[in-house]
């Protein structure tokens, strides 16, 4: 399972300073974060990543697209030999990126439908996953969940005492997207 919690903050998505023009939005990363929390019948742990890129853009106050991508090198668990042994089952070499792209946004008050593709280990997968927005000044935020099973992206399970990890990662997501510079 992979949980997506999204933060992006925004002004223009509900209205507030609306302009009828189309805008660039880029990530923040010093206030942006994925983490990812995998289980064990035996224990949890959690992986954070705070070195994110990232793009949205909106036109006349909606969204039109969103753009993430992290470096999978880049998650730290805290256990060097996990993160050792992720990196090795993850091909980063071949598949150094884990991204998400969407390009339909279905708007109903503060919830957003965003429907796009998570692309993980070299493997794209159509995905919807319903955020909540709250506007803020200057800036765009949305938060929420979503999960995913590493199977379906042809990752093999790694094992521990003969036991496979949950066939499901939570994934939590706090983006932060600022006015692109003109």
């Amino acid at each position: 399972m992979v949980k997506f919690a999204l933060v992006l903050s925004y002004s223009n998505l509900m209205g507030q300073n609306q302009t009828t023009s189309s805008s660039t939005w880029t990530l923040d990363p010093s206030r942006s974060e994925i983490s990812y929390t995998g289980a064990h019948l035996l224990h949890e742990w959690t992986g954070v990543n705070n070195n994110l890129v990232g793009l949205m853009k909106s036109n006349d106050g909606q969204l039109d697209m969103i753009a993430v991508s992290a470096k999978v090198a880049d998650f730290d668990s805290g256990n060097e030999n996990r993160d050792a042994h992720a990196l090795e089952l993850l091909d980063v070499f071949d598949f150094p990126n884990v991204r998400f792209l969407a390009k339909k946004f279905t708007q109903s008050g503060q919830q957003v439908v965003m429907d796009g593709i998570l692309q993980f280990r070299g493997v794209s997968r159509d995905i919807s996953v319903t955020m909540t927005v709250e506007p803020e000044l200057d800036q765009y935020k949305v938060f929420g969940a979503f999960t995913v099973q590493p199977t379906l992206f042809d990752m093999p399970l790694p094992s521990f005492m003969l036991k496979d990890i949950d066939d499901a990662l939570e994934v939590e997501v706090s983006l932060m997207f600022i006015p692109s510079e003109q």
